[in-house]
Parts: C-alpha cells; sequence; structure tokens
C-alpha cells in the first residue's frame, strides 16, 4: 500500500490549546527564574513576571487575548492554593495571644486608607476614587510572600507575623473594597440599590459557599483518613470545585478561598484535616500565576510610573511602617524586626488587580482616571516587591541565608 501525506493546503493554521500553552510557560518561566536566581537577592518570581511581560501586551503580545484568557484558569488555580496556604497561618487562638498583631494590621489598614487617599486627593484625584484607592492599597501581595517564604524555608516570629499580617490585611482589605462600591456606584448611572444588593450578594454568597466547601470537605478528609496522598487530591479537587462555583456564581474568588482556609483552620477540631506541602503541584501553577501577572503590564501603564507613583508607594510604605512600628515594643518585637517586616509587606500585586480588575468591569467610567495611577504602582512594587521580601527574611536570620 501507498502511503501518501496529506497536501499542504489542507493543514490547518497552529493553534494555542492548553498542553501547548502549558508547556510553552513552564518552559519560559523556568528559563527566566534560573536566570535571576544568578543574583541571591533576586528572587525566581522576578523572573517569571519579567518573561510574562516580554510575551504580553508590554512585549511580544503573543499572550494576549483568548491566550492569556487560557493562561487565566491556571493563574486562578495557582491563587487560590496560594490562599489556602496563607489562610491556614490565621490561628483565632494564637491570634488571641497575640493580640497585638490584631491591633497592628487595623492600625496600618486605617493608615494605608488614610494616607494613600489623602494623597490622591491631593494629586488631585475626586474624593470617591481616591477612597477606592486606599482600599486597593492595603492589601499585600499573597503569592508573593508565600513564595519566597518557602523558597527560602524561613521560620521564626517575623516570617510568621509577615504571613498573617498579609492573610488579615488581604481580608480586612476585600471586605472594605465591596462595603466601599455602593459610593463608588453612586456617582455612576447604576442605580444605588443595585450596587447595595450586589455587594452584599458578594460577601453573603462568598461566606456560604467557603462555609459549603468546608462542609464538603472535612467528611470526606475523615473518610479518607490522614493519608497525605490522599488528602493532597482531595484538597485540589475541592477548591478546583470552589473556584468553578465562584466562577459560575459570580463570587469573588479571594473572597472565597480566605474565609474557606480560615475555617478549615479552625473549625476543624479533630484535625481531619492535615497540613499539607504542595510542593512540585505548586511550582507549576506558581510559574503560570506570575507569568500572567507579567503579561497584564501594559507599556500605557508604565508611563504613569513617576512623581505620582512615588508619593502613592511612600504614602502606603510609611502608613505600614506607622502601624507595625506602633505596636512592636508591646508585642516584644525588636525595632530591626519591625523594619524587616514593614519592608516584606511591600509588595501589593494579585490581589490589587484583582480588586482593579473587578472594580473596573463594573464601573469603567468612574474608574478610568485612578486606575492608569494604581496600575503604574503595582508594576512598581511587582518588580520591587519580591525583592524587598526576600532581603527582608534573609536580613532576619530565619531562612538559613546570611
Amino acid at each position: 500500500m501507498d502511503w501518501t501525506l496529506p497536501p499542504f493546503a489542507l493543514a490547518q493554521p497552529i493553534q494555542w490549546n492548553a498542553l501547548l500553552l502549558f508547556g510553552s510557560l513552564l518552559l519560559f518561566g523556568l528559563v527566566g527564574g534560573h536566570i535571576v536566581t544568578k543574583n541571591p537577592w533576586f528572587p525566581r518570581i522576578t523572573g517569571y513576571l519579567i518573561v510574562g511581560f516580554l510575551l504580553g501586551v508590554g512585549g511580544f503580545n503573543w499572550l494576549s487575548g483568548d491566550v492569556l484568557k487560557l493562561a487565566n484558569i491556571f493563574s486562578d488555580m495557582a491563587m487560590a492554593l496560594v490562599i489556602y496556604q496563607l489562610g491556614r497561618y490565621v490561628d483565632i487562638g494564637w491570634l488571641r495571644r497575640e493580640k497585638w498583631l490584631l491591633a497592628t494590621v487595623m492600625l496600618s489598614a486605617v493608615l494605608c486608607f488614610t494616607f494613600v487617599s489623602g494623597a490622591l486627593i491631593w494629586l488631585g484625584t475626586s474624593r470617591v476614587l481616591a477612597l477606592l484607592g486606599g482600599v486597593l492599597a492595603i492589601a499585600t501581595a499573597p503569592a508573593v510572600v508565600m513564595v519566597v517564604v518557602r523558597d527560602l524555608k524561613a521560620e521564626g516570629q517575623v516570617t510568621r507575623r509577615l504571613a498573617a499580617m498579609t492573610a488579615l490585611n488581604n481580608f480586612v482589605a476585600l471586605l472594605a473594597a465591596y462595603a466601599l462600591l455602593p459610593v463608588v456606584a453612586h456617582e455612576s448611572a447604576t442605580p444605588f440599590g443595585t450596587l447595595v444588593a450586589h455587594t452584599l450578594y458578594s460577601l453573603c454568597g462568598s461566606l456560604v459557599l467557603a462555609y459549603l466547601t468546608y462542609r464538603l470537605m472535612i467528611p470526606l478528609a475523615r473518610l479518607l483518613g490522614r493519608q497525605p496522598s490522599r488528602q493532597f487530591v482531595l484538597v485540589i479537587a475541592v477548591i478546583t470545585l470552589a473556584i468553578g462555583a465562584a466562577h459560575a456564581l459570580q463570587l469573588p474568588i479571594l473572597l472565597t478561598m480566605l474565609i474557606f482556609a480560615i475555617m478549615s483552620k479552625n473549625l476543624d477540631h479533630q484535625y481531619d484535616l492535615m497540613e499539607l506541602e504542595f510542593g512540585v503541584a505548586n511550582e507549576l501553577f506558581i510559574v503560570m500565576l506570575f507569568i500572567t501577572i507579567g503579561a497584564s503590564i501594559r507599556l500605557s501603564d508604565l508611563s504613569m510610573v513617576g512623581a505620582s507613583v512615588a508619593v502613592l508607594i511612600a504614602a502606603r510604605f510609611i502608613a505600614m511602617a506607622c502601624g507595625v512600628f506602633s505596636f512592636a515594643h508591646f508585642a516584644k518585637m525588636k525595632w530591626k524586626q519591625a523594619a524587616l517586616i514593614t519592608l516584606g509587606t511591600l509588595p501589593m500585586t494579585e490581589a490589587g488587580l484583582g480588586l482593579m480588575q473587578t472594580t473596573a468591569y463594573l464601573y469603567p467610567n468612574t474608574t478610568a482616571d485612578v486606575l492608569p495611577l494604581l496600575a503604574g504602582c503595582l508594576i512598581v512594587l511587582e518588580l520591587l516587591g519580591p525583592i524587598a521580601t526576600q532581603f527582608a527574611l534573609i536580613k532576619s536570620g530565619e531562612s538559613g541565608r546570611e
């Protein structure tokens, strides 16, 4: 029998699919991360961000449109896993004994909101949008903190406080952002009642979905027993289901996952759920997450990097420093530890991006003026924040590096 190749005229153009995209981005990301880590002060996620920027709309524009939407599926999974691990640092019993940590988080949030809002008003932004910008500045990047902590194998007072502060200030920022949305809508054509209903739906819906996810997880964990491999698959499966449900119900994924993680840590009195190390599986999603974040950086946003961005970043940093140093003595922290915790909270990326995208989707006209400025801040902090966090943890002496 004669064999012939099909004519080239019948060949279809090569299109991106999930496997092509996943494999390609992993390879590019690994190479970029490896190159960057030649300098011990640079975390590998900085390499992922740079690769993402080069591939995205700010560079060669290979990672955009439908391809970027496909990549966002993996990044959603990565963010959910990070939030789950971070939320389990929030031990209510420990926080009761560490009451000064709660005081630090609340004061830092209030000061961040006040200082950044004041700076935006001083720069000429409308009062309502300045308030929104102040809320977005409260959150510290959870993925950056968790990845750097894990890479350095850091453990100690500074590390634990930094992780707990990150989880709590994200929780405060998400709640405050949704509470503020009716004020933003008041200036738009959206009826006030509609926005209040949307806010209540988002907050209450996230709480209910998180509780149902917890109620699904614990009996299954008890059934499967304390076997790490089985519980690993269980956690991945339940988190994936929760993400899908949040998407279907149009609920905020970050808030849902954070509430679920805190519940799973504090309501599981029989310890049916094990403390898991996600290890290699987590690495795959982390590469995808930071590449997609880097791909979302636009050259037009870089034009906003200037004096205004410097003022905002300085306002946020001073607010965090005031919050941490105010209670450092009562929390029995040394001044050096307080300074390093302040430096470690510098990253402001994923949560801020998520909140910006949500707000911009709901109110594109009212937020158009402030979003470029906030995007400029995020770009600077995306690039400098991971380096600052790594520096802080190394200097704390809790990482095993000097």
